[in-house]
């Protein structure tokens, strides 16, 4: 079970959206604005993630602004006041130091001119997050109700996030990586290489991080992604020693088909090439066995012959695992 299921937040939402009553909320949600998306696609024809973005958001009402400096900022504020749109006046002061983009309703817009202003804030290191940014501020749209408000902010940080936010950057990840777009098939090889020439052919916008992650999860085979650092495990103190651990794992459906799981912070196995990679920032890759995971009570993963790719990140590993058929 996800664990925004269980918050009140969700659940409400759920039920605005005029859903079941279910206890996994978050999944209905998700279907929904995936069905509302794949009407999108096949109304407009769309080939490309880009296509894709572009036809949403007009279908919606919204129209994106970028934001790449204080002088673009000024200028926009500029624009839509002197329109008569007076709340965008308080601009500046919504895009805070951990704030991506933001949403609003316009109170004065022509027949003809979108409902919606979606800012997207990609000053400095933002424009990295840029295309994520902007899927977030469409899944705000996909699940509006009647109660909804006239702002929306994607802030960057589960811990400054609200469980509705939380819930908009989990549809994000899926439909910014619309599965039936890519050209991806249960015959394709799991590897870097190929994921690298999707991410430039159909969403070079994204940032490579995003990348991996939503490309893993629309695979069609089973895949395990791990972002390896070295890290405490939960509960100890920073007095003691860092180990390598998988700070990051996304699992996708099919290996949870499969009985497939990996969790955050477990230890990496000391004979795994994700090591070798790390001490040595080269590419490497190896027959393992999930087996060799210590799961946190101590215990071991049910034996599963895998084959590990792993690739030097900024520093860190990332690593894809993939059962051997």
């Amino acid at each position: 079970m996800n664990r925004l299921d269980s918050k009140p937040q969700i659940g409400k939402l759920a039920s605005d959206l005029g859903l079941k009553k279910t206890s996994k909320p978050v999944s209905q949600i998700v279907r929904l604005a995936r069905k509302k998306i794949q009407k999108v696609a096949s109304k407009y024809n769309c080939k490309s993630l880009q296509a894709l973005l572009r036809a949403a958001a007009g279908d919606l009402g919204t129209v994106f602004r970028e934001i790449h400096s204080d002088a673009d900022l000024d200028h926009l504020v500029t624009e839509y006041v002197a329109k008569g749109e007076t709340i965008f006046a308080n601009l500046p002061n919504e895009l805070r130091k951990n704030d991506y983009g933001i949403t609003i309703k316009r109170q004065r817009a022509q027949s003809w001119e979108p409902r919606f202003v979606s800012v997207i804030d990609c000053r400095g290191d933002k424009s990295f997050r840029a295309y994520f940014t902007k899927w977030h501020e469409l899944a705000h749209l996909l699940t509006m109700t009647p109660q909804m408000r006239l702002v929306f902010r994607r802030t960057h940080g589960a811990a400054l996030q609200d469980p509705e936010e939380a819930l908009m950057d989990v549809i994000a990840g899926d439909l910014g990586f619309f599965s039936e777009l890519l050209p991806i098939d249960g015959t394709s090889d799991v590897s870097f290489e190929n994921i690298d020439r999707i991410r430039s052919e159909f969403c070079p916008e994204a940032s490579y991080q995003a990348s991996l992650i939503g490309i893993v999860k629309a695979l069609p085979r089973p895949c395990i992604l791990v972002h390896a650092d070295l890290a405490h495990k939960k509960g100890q103190t920073h007095r003691e020693p860092l180990t390598l651990r998988a700070v990051q794992v996304t699992v996708n459906q099919s290996a949870r088909d499969a009985g497939l799981q990996l969790h955050r912070r477990w230890r990496i196995p000391q004979n795994s090439v994700i090591h070798e990679v790390h001490r040595n920032q080269r590419y490497g890759e190896a027959a393992e066995n999930l087996d060799w995971w210590t799961t946190s009570d101590g215990g071991a993963l049910p034996p599963c012959p895998v084959i590990v790719k792993a690739r030097p990140l900024f520093g860190a590993t990332v690593a894809l695992i993939i059962p051997i058929d």
